[in-house]
């Protein structure tokens, strides 16, 4: 027993040292922070001289803790004993409380102290726990007969199998196989002794809630120091991301320079009668369509780009898109084709380029009544701007 006190000693005392971590380990947690509530519910028998399985006593507990770092913590638990076969039946009477257990305790996560921690619970942990307390026994006529002692110091030694789960893991569910010793004052020994004739074995199954912390989450929270390797790859994308700008604001003169040619041409055309011609000129490049398809390919979508990068250098323009098919199949077919190859652009302006829809009209044509000699020029979708 005393080794095995020992290496609980070892481990906390290494564990101490981790929690010296630098400001890189885990962001500094204030006092408030990392407490946790639960509730346990288990059995518990004698651990010598009587059958386990048929002495077994229900119990009730509450634990309340906090962890000062990820690896160590201490809690203070509180446990109603209800059964009345903690010496067998033959020795004991019916009560509905046989004991009271209160015990301050020290606790050990081993999966963050030999892992270390992650930036968040693990789904699956494993949590020692120690300590020393006292236990309270109500009595029974057979214990008041014998003089035995009502009050004892005691220690409980555990280890949780925890399983963390929740959004933020802000819950935990444990199994808890302990052994708690009475130790002075038990059975009329005054001697202080770990002693498993005077010792009781437990299983409990619990679960403990944790409160939100001053970071915003429910437990610690990971920061990193950034080295020099990840500060010159920050500016190494900080300047490849300035000479972008630079290429863009180049293609943006020139898309300026565009807008004023066709503004140019635009008052040019306001000037002069209307044309005699029967159809409209787009103000832009067509986009045009393979037969029978919708689909805008990559080389037509460059067009697309032109009118979407006019409509954001000028927010008072809005767009009429007509589309329409080639002559040569049914008037119905045609009709519904050109919707699609009108409304395939506007949704390319919309989805891609993030330009308002209400700036933008859609609508098919149907044929285009030879509008071009050669079919292919027909399978067209046009696009004219207004103001």
């Amino acid at each position: 027993m005393k080794k095995f006190f020992l290496m609980l000693a070892v481990a906390a005392s290494a564990m101490s040292a981790s929690a010296q971590e630098p400001k890189s380990g885990y962001a500094d947690a204030k006092f408030w922070d990392n407490w946790y509530l639960g509730a346990n519910l288990g059995v518990m028998s004698k651990a010598t001289d009587q059958a386990v399985l048929k002495n077994l006593n229900p119990e009730f507990g509450i634990r309340f803790g906090k962890w000062f770092t990820p690896s160590v913590g201490l809690s203070a638990e509180g446990n109603f004993l209800f059964g009345n076969k903690t010496r067998g039946a033959q020795l004991t009477d019916p009560s509905l409380f046989h004991a009271m257990k209160m015990h301050l305790l020290g606790t050990i996560n081993f999966s963050n102290a030999f892992g270390g921690y992650t930036g968040s619970p693990r789904s699956f942990e494993v949590i020692g726990l120690a300590g020393i307390g006292f236990i309270h026994n109500f009595g029974t006529k057979v214990e008041k007969k014998t003089n035995t002692q009502l009050n004892m110091l005691s220690s409980k030694l555990g280890l949780d199998f925890a399983w963390n789960f929740g959004s933020e893991k802000e819950w935990q569910f444990y199994v808890e196989p302990a052994v708690t010793y009475a130790l002075g004052g038990a059975y009329n020994s005054q001697k202080i002794q770990y002693n498993s004739n005077t010792a009781s074995l437990e299983l409990n199954v619990g679960i403990n809630y944790y409160f939100k912390t001053s970071n915003g989450t429910h437990h610690f929270l990971n920061i990193t120091e950034c080295d020099q390797r990840e500060i010159d790859a920050l500016n190494n994308t900080i300047n490849s991301l300035r000479d972008k700008n630079a290429a863009d604001q180049a293609k943006i003169a020139q898309l300026q320079a565009e807008i004023a040619r066709l503004q140019k041409a635009l008052r040019d055309c306001e000037n002069k009668p209307a044309p005699e011609a029967t159809y409209e000129t787009p103000t832009i490049p067509s986009v045009f369509y393979n037969v029978n398809k919708s689909l805008i390919t990559k080389q037509q979508a460059e067009n697309v780009a032109v009118a979407a990068q006019i409509l954001k250098n000028h927010p008072e323009l809005k767009l009429n898109i007509k589309g329409y098919a080639s002559p040569e199949g049914k008037a119905k077919k045609n009709q519904e084709l050109s919707v699609r190859r009108a409304n395939a652009v506007k949704d390319l302006l919309v989805k891609k380029y993030g330009i308002e829809e209400s700036r933008i009209t859609a609508e098919g044509c149907g044929t285009t009544k030879d509008k071009y000699e050669t079919y292919e020029n027909n399978r067209v979708a046009m696009l004219f701007f207004e103001k």
